[in-house]
């Protein structure tokens, strides 16, 4: 047998032994760990600073591209070169008008759609100044003052162009463009215009659908076949693009009474008051919604490709133009007619002609507003300082009024702030009172060394006015609020105190505040006519005082 040795037992392969950790090993893990543990520490810090840091970048960004966008917008503006502008004051509280033109052009008809809704280009060759108003802004009151200029009014057109110039309706002189209507509007009726904005059929439909279209209340069902409106329903209602377009473009209006269509026979009065409605019922909207960047830009949208404004108005005054009188209230929007008489031409046109002096006295308060007071270099010594007789002893120029409406005549302010205007008194403001003066007696305020100016102004007011005391007026600041149309403004005798102050040259008759049943003043509102609302909530109609109705205007 072979020779077994001792048995030899191997041990388990159990893979590599492995060795203690070295220090270094130790150390390099250690590090590992502690740079983990700052890390995680510190990610809260460093995700702060990479979003402050792309918010710097996003803001530059924005910045740059708002300036792009900006100007993007600008230049898509037509922009048009007139040499009658007059160049607007540099104080920055200086007042300033624009010319706002609502255009009638049909050069931007290009399918039957278009033609269905506002005729054909050739149809109506040309352009007439479908709306004409004179806005005068005044930065320091926060008011804005427009004068509507009725499209049929007759006047002696400037310049050698054929078949517009010589005796034509005004808003013929719009036919070549808005240079010759802005030297028509200076020679003839006086009023500086510096600058001119205006916009057509699609700018305006789009720019009220931008806004989500408008809220107006119609008291009855209205209709006009020729701007395509048809209200069927009254009450409080949002009006889109297109209803607004056709209502402020209304001139054949028929509304709906007892269950019959009645003519409204005002025309372009009537249309007047609607187009005034719609701006206040604009102003509401605008007050009553935050404008969010996508309603802005289509807004923007809307306006840019359908807007022409004059090369003197620039980035920075619409910019300012906005500033200024964003959220103006209601209140401080004034809206005036310019007086007028029917007439009937030669060739038998029935137009209209300026009521004088009663326009003319509109012109001067409406230039007046926001006017510095008229300065002398040597003023007369005050006499009587503290006389309690009524006999005036200021003289008129040196006299400030602020005239309020504190009736319910629409536009009573403005016809006897016009007539004092005419006596040679600086009108500093017009507008309305806070509360109306029940008893029909209006008021003349003054301050504690005012009284003699407030004399003065008395001396040319006849109808029931009281002295008032008021400690917050100062100077020959005085406030002279008509309660009625039962105050007038009359010429002061011959010989009295204050008779040497220059006064343009006024028949005496015609400064009076009560103005012949013949003269269309366009201040009472129609019952048929709509105005601003707010949905879901009860509204009373605008309050007027009766008077006479205007005699029927067929054109």
């Amino acid at each position: 047998m072979p020779e077994v040795g001792p048995e030899t037992v191997e041990p388990p392969d159990d893979g590599p032994t492995e060795l203690p950790p070295s220090r270094h090993d130790i150390q390099t893990k250690l590090r590992k760990s502690h740079k983990k543990e700052r890390k995680h520490k510190h990610r809260w810090r460093r995700r702060l600073i990479y979003a402050l840091s792309s918010l710097v970048l996003i803001a530059a960004l924005g910045a740059g591209g708002l300036y792009l966008y900006v100007n993007y917008r600008y230049d898509q503006i037509k922009k048009i070169h007139s040499k009658h502008l007059v160049t607007q004051a540099a104080a920055p509280s200086a007042p300033f008008n624009i010319l706002l033109v609502g255009s009638d052009t049909r050069a931007f008809v290009q399918n039957a759609v278009q033609q269905n809704a506002y005729g054909s280009a050739a149809a109506q060759a040309g352009q007439r100044s479908d709306v004409t108003m004179v806005a005068r802004f005044d930065p320091a009151a926060k008011t804005v003052t427009v004068l509507s200029i009725p499209r049929d009014l007759w006047v002696e057109v400037p310049g050698t162009v054929s078949g517009v110039s010589g005796m034509n309706r005004i808003n013929s002189a719009y036919n070549d463009g808005p240079d010759l209507l802005i030297q028509t509007i200076e020679q003839v009726l006086g009023i500086s215009i510096n600058h001119f904005v205006a916009v057509d059929f699609p700018g305006f439909q789009g720019m009220v659908d931008a806004l989500g279209g408008i809220t107006m209340d119609f008291p009855t069902e209205v209709k006009d076949q020729y701007s395509g409106l048809h209200i069927t329903a009254p009450g409080c209602q949002v009006v889109n693009g297109a209803t607004a377009l056709e209502l402020v473009r209304a001139r054949h209006l028929y509304y709906m009474q007892n269950g019959y269509w009645q003519y409204d026979g005002q025309s372009d009065f009537s249309r007047i008051q609607r187009q005034d409605a719609f701006f206040r019922a604009v102003l509401d909207k605008l007050a009553a919604v935050g404008l969010s960047p996508l309603t802005i830009n289509a807004f923007i949208g809307a306006a840019v490709g359908n807007l022409t404004i004059d090369d003197t108005l620039s980035k920075g005054d619409l910019f300012d133009l906005a500033t200024e009188f964003r959220g103006l209230p209601s209140s401080h929007f004034v809206t005036e007619t310019l007086p007028t008489i029917g007439y009937v031409t030669d060739g038998g046109a029935d137009v209209l002609q300026l009521a004088q002096p009663y326009a003319q006295n509109m012109i001067t308060a409406f230039n007046a507003i926001g006017a510095p007071a008229p300065r002398s270099a040597a003023p007369p010594p005050r006499r009587h300082a503290t006389t309690t007789t009524t006999a005036p002893t200021e003289a008129h120029r040196l006299v400030n009024v602020t005239v309020l409406n504190a009736s319910t005549v629409n536009g009573l302010a403005h016809l006897v702030a016009a007539a004092v205007a005419y006596q040679g008194f600086h009108i500093a403001e017009i507008g309305d009172a806070t509360t109306p003066l029940a008893s029909g007696t209006s008021e003349i305020l003054y301050g504690p060394s005012g009284r003699e100016a407030a004399l003065t102004l008395a001396s040319v007011l006849t109808g029931p006015v009281n002295l008032v005391a008021d400690p917050n007026l100062q100077g020959q600041d005085v406030s002279l609020l008509v309660a009625s149309a039962a105050l007038r403004v009359t010429p002061v005798a011959s010989g009295s105190s204050a008779s040497t102050t220059t006064v343009p040259t006024v028949p005496a008759t015609t400064t009076t505040t009560t103005i012949p049943p013949n003269v269309y003043t366009n201040d009472q509102t129609e019952p048929w006519n709509p105005y601003p609302c707010t949905p879901g909530t009860t509204q009373a109609s605008p309050t007027r005082a009766s008077t006479p109705k205007k005699p029927k205007q067929q054109r």
